[in-house]
């Protein structure tokens, strides 16, 4: 038996430190590419996958983030071909 200072003695045994294992179920999800890409963490082909109320896009092999979006300001620039004519 163990006793800490003002605590009770009890008996302790193996099961006391392992708690039972539960299986969460992922929830709802949508695919976010229409084809496949290779995941940057695992290198496996996945069309990533958003979880319902999840701010990530996850890989469908290793749970790997292939993109987070934080509520960070952030600029996005595209060019399209006729916004750039080559010449400096």
């Amino acid at each position: 038996m163990l006793m800490a200072p003002g605590t009770w003695r009890v008996q302790q045994n193996a099961w006391m430190w392992m708690g039972k294992v539960l299986n969460f179920e992922r929830g709802p999800f949508v695919r976010f590419f229409k084809d496949y890409v290779d995941c940057g963490w695992c290198e496996q082909p996945t069309r990533g996958r958003v979880y319902e109320e999840a701010q990530k896009i996850v890989c469908s092999v290793c749970d790997g983030v292939l993109l987070e979006i934080d509520d960070e300001p952030m600029l996005i620039l595209t060019l399209e071909e006729d916004d750039f004519d080559g010449s400096a």
